[in-house]
């Protein structure tokens, strides 16, 4: 009876040993895998002005992937897809004091402002912008061992501005100077602010585990380098944020300048 058990554990582990050869195989010989992925991770702000510092935001997305072998290799493919990234940017003041002008939930440029604008004393800032990403790059994998192979990307991630609101901590003052009345003032609205074009290039290594029939799930951890920047508001009549000098009560309008570098945690379900 034993030796029976013995046996037939045998023959079972062989069969699931070629099943999962078999679909390991099956797909290693794929031109074209598809899914969905999604990703949760960290931004850095790299700052381009001494006015504003940076702190730690967080990022995440949502979308769909795809993976096509070359024709000369299967282990070297083209990888695209189309993605929306949901980010949260953080500033903070660190310099002089900052303001900026305001009628009810509208920034104003300083090309736009009234009298009857009210001031606001600027302590932190928080962008909630959403992209629309369009990736395109290279995958370099390795043949299967067992249900597992590993992988390594790099390519560009184009990011295209849908909507973007902004949080601000700080004051409300009468004019720069003036009464203080802490406030914070919530889904602000900040035209010409965020340029609507930007890119990263992106680097991240992972694993590919083919779980069931042709269906694999990819994880990998990835770096992006943002070499573009964030704020491109070329015309001064377009900038919002000014410092202001007392002695002479003139303000002096800037752009806040910054680039981005994400890093994340990627999951990747293909068939």
């Amino acid at each position: 009876m034993k030796s029976l058990r013995f046996q037939l554990l045998v023959f079972s582990a062989l069969l699931l040993a070629k099943n999962n050869f078999t679909w390991a195989q099956a797909v290693s010989e794929k031109k074209l895998q598809g899914g969905v992925t999604g990703s949760v991770g960290l931004n850095f702000p790299k700052m381009g002005t001494n006015l504003l510092g940076s702190a730690t935001g967080f990022s995440s997305s949502f979308g769909v992937s795809f993976t096509k072998a070359s024709k000369e290799s299967q282990n070297i493919a083209l990888t695209g897809g189309l993605e929306f990234d949901i980010d949260r940017i953080n500033y903070k003041v660190t310099g002089e004091d900052v303001f900026y002008r305001f009628t009810d939930k509208v920034i104003k440029p300083q090309g736009e402002t009234v009298a009857s604008d009210l001031y606001f004393n600027l302590d932190e800032r928080i962008y909630e912008p959403l992209y629309l990403a369009l990736p395109v790059g290279l995958t370099f994998r390795t043949d299967f061992i067992g249900d597992y192979r590993a992988l390594f990307r790099f390519g560009l991630r184009n990011r295209f501005l849908l909507t973007n609101t902004v949080d601000d901590k700080g004051s409300i003052v009468t004019a720069p100077g003036g009464a203080v009345d802490l406030n914070e003032n919530i889904g602000m609205k900040a035209s010409n602010d965020l340029f609507f074009y930007n890119a990263n290039l992106g680097l991240s290594a992972g694993v590919e585990w083919n779980f069931s029939g042709s269906t694999c799930l990819v994880a990998e951890i990835g770096y992006n380098y943002g070499f573009m920047p964030l704020h491109l508001t070329r015309k001064e009549e377009n900038f919002t944020l000014f410092t202001y000098d007392q002695t002479s009560q003139t303000a002096t309008y800037f752009r806040n300048q910054a680039t981005l570098n994400q890093l994340h945690l990627k999951l990747t379900l293909l068939f």
